[in-house]
């Protein structure tokens, strides 16, 4: 079982100044799902539907042990990180994050190493924020040069580098992780970083006295290089609908319905046929997939005919020859 703490307002504006680049945060479900999952969802206001703030009385309450949060790396308005985190979950992760600490050290950056449920994760740590897509370019090369395997490129098991995007749009957030020194609720255990006693003010502390990664630096280690091309981002063309053979144009569900949110890969709307069952009250039941949106998924398992339907746009049946 984990430890009950009491951290006061400065603890946890400490822990903002480090962690916190925007305010949006995920809360993680406070018991596990059947399938032996813990989800995240995205903290709202449920009269307004909007992302909640994060302030320090949620930083509170994650460092005492009351809620658990998961921090988005990029700030859309900058598309800046005040820190790059380097996740390992897999068999031999630990000594290959131990080998990437142990090389930033050779170029002067301070890295710290946060236990994890399975393997660990390496904080590097901003003195300003920087550029996202010029961390990527850092972590990159340093990993491939030293043969630490990274997911992607056609591997599926490796390290994964937060941000995982080089910049986002306005309204997307990219890819979150739990935020640390917290309790992680599918183990019901803290992970806390090695080289400080554990508990939330000392690892603070030993956060706060790591020397941090300057802009400048940061321009020498990446000069002339660029992000492998393994792993550079797809490019997407965007769709253009064409008519049908019948020359009837195509249906198209973003004629129907307004997208509330979207991701690197969605936007999220209201479903029309579960709003005429009564439900999605929150109104993002709806997937419309960004690159091509005659692909929708309504998640709480309404078919794409009673959608259709809903909108009084049912799909035309094909005739049997």
């Amino acid at each position: 079982m984990y430890a009950k703490f009491s951290v006061s307002r400065d603890t946890a504006n400490d822990f903002i100044r480090l962690f916190v680049n925007r305010r949006a945060y995920s809360m993680q479900a406070q018991k596990p799902l059947p399938n032996g999952k813990v989800p995240y969802f995205l903290a709202r206001d449920w009269t307004t539907k909007q992302p909640k703030p994060l302030d320090s009385d949620v930083v509170r309450m994650h460092l005492n042990g009351d809620v658990t949060i998961n921090l988005y790396a990029i700030n859309p308005e900058t598309q800046r990180c005040k820190w790059v985190a380097i996740d390992g979950d897999f068999d031999g992760a630990v000594e290959a994050l131990f080998k990437l600490q142990w090389e930033l050290k050779q170029d002067g950056v301070e890295a710290a190493i946060e236990q994890s449920r399975r393997g660990g994760h390496l904080w590097i740590f901003a003195e300003t924020p920087l550029l996202a897509s010029e961390c990527r370019i850092y972590i990159y090369n340093l990993a491939l040069r030293l043969g630490v395997p990274i997911v992607g490129g056609g591997l599926k098991e490796g390290i994964e580098v937060f941000p995982k995007q080089d910049q986002i749009e306005e309204g997307e957030y990219g890819n979150a992780i739990r935020a640390p020194l917290g309790v992680h609720r599918k183990t019901n255990r803290r992970y806390w970083f090695y080289d400080a006693p554990t508990e939330p003010e000392p690892q603070l502390a030993y956060l706060n006295g790591l020397k941090k990664l300057t802009e400048a630096e940061l321009q020498v280690f990446t000069k002339g290089m660029s992000l492998p091309e393994n792993y550079k981002p797809p490019i997407h063309e965007p769709y253009i609908s064409r008519p049908s053979r019948d020359g009837k144009q195509e249906f198209k569900i973003l004629d129907y319905v307004r997208p509330r949110t979207k991701d690197r890969r969605n936007w999220w709307a209201p479903c029309p046929s579960c709003r005429l069952a009564g439900r999605d009250k929150s109104g993002d039941n709806l997937a419309i997939q960004i690159a091509n949106p005659r692909f929708y998924k309504c998640w709480a398992g309404c078919s794409a005919d009673d959608i259709r339907a809903a909108l009084g746009q049912p799909a035309r049946k094909k005739q049997m020859t």
